[in-house]
């Protein structure tokens, strides 16, 4: 019995052991990477919750081959709970506020998900509390998705959805923010750069976080960030990124927003860290662009991390809400 006492004992020594060497290595990690601890902590568990779903492998190809050619359904906790519905259930737009009106600033979000992904609840909830904070309605294109689908199909649905908006609900572009994450912001610059070259009213502000701008993914400093990344992996994306493209080079501004003219675009803002693997191609965007786009920079953080309970997440949400209520 006392030799059993003593083992429990020996181990609960370990254990605090370990965890109070494991809490000082994330401290020093924190100061010397200047970044948050939360941060370094959620990073290692994204590394091993993600990255399940391979599209490369034959059954997960076919699984979402299968549920992207069909029609969305708005899940059920974000309809009660979150307020989302249709606003045009044929043309899959999404709206959140009982009316969308002409005087109320509208938050048109794409969201991301590497052309292949439905919408995530952390986007859900993410776009509904900034909606919230800065008293705007949220419409929100679930446009089609890679492999039923390619870049001009989603060209095409949210330019559609834009016009929409304007036209049939009365919207005045200059109320507009349009607003895009990952995929869903490189979308976002494919759609300004379309709608100036059809002289449609461009939105009064464009905020992206992490934009995925060139699908080609051929910045050679790419390579440098690949394995600091803890939710992309360079080869899906390029899979993912040629299936997207469809009959079109990798290099058309309809799939690669950074090969496109960057004259006389609305205002653009972009939130990206230097441990993302598309961070490269953001300060790249915001040199051949020359004017009308800040690039806001973290220092260390990962891909979309503001979708995440973080310090740095917190500032950037603030950030995100000043730039909003000041229009």
């Amino acid at each position: 019995m006392n030799f059993l006492g003593d083992e429990i004992v020996s181990m609960k020594k370990v254990l605090l052991t370990t965890l109070a060497a494991s809490a000082a290595y994330l401290k020093y990690q924190s100061v010397r990477q200047k970044r948050s601890v939360q941060s370094l902590m959620v990073e290692q568990g994204l590394k091993s919750f993600l990255h399940g779903r391979d599209p490369r492998k034959t059954l997960n190809f076919a699984r979402f081959n299968h549920v992207n050619s069909g029609t969305y359904s708005i899940p059920n906790k974000v309809q009660k709970y979150l307020d989302f519905k249709w606003l045009d259930i044929e043309m899959q737009v999404l709206k959140r506020d009982s009316i969308v009106t002409p005087e109320k600033k509208v938050i048109f979000y794409l969201h991301g998900g590497s052309y292949w992904y439905q919408p995530f609840d952390l986007q859900y909830r993410f776009i509904a509390r900034l909606a919230d904070r800065v008293g705007a309605s949220v419409v929100m294109p679930i446009y089609p998705k890679a492999p039923a689908y390619d870049a001009n199909d989603a060209l095409s649905m949210v330019m559609k959805s834009y016009q929409e908006l304007l036209a049939t609900n009365g919207v005045e572009a200059e109320n507009i923010i349009l607003f895009g994450d990952s995929a869903g912001g490189g979308l976002a610059v494919s759609l300004v750069e379309q709608l100036r070259n059809a002289q449609i009213d461009l939105p009064k502000q464009v905020i992206l976080l992490s934009p995925w701008l060139d699908v080609s993914l051929e910045n050679s400093e790419i390579a440098k960030i690949a394995k600091k990344d803890p939710l992309l992996n360079l080869e899906e994306l390029r899979f993912e990124g040629e299936y997207y493209a469809g009959c079109e080079s990798l290099k058309n501004p309809i799939v690669s927003p950074i090969y496109g003219d960057l004259a006389d675009l609305p205002p653009i803002t972009i939130f990206g860290g230097t441990n993302d693997i598309l961070y490269p191609d953001m300060k790249l965007f915001t040199e051949k662009a020359k004017q009308n786009v800040r690039l806001i920079t973290y220092e260390g953080m990962f891909h979309v991390f503001p979708f995440f309970p973080l310090p740095e997440s917190k500032r950037a949400y603030e950030q995100i809400v000043d730039i909003i209520v000041s229009l």
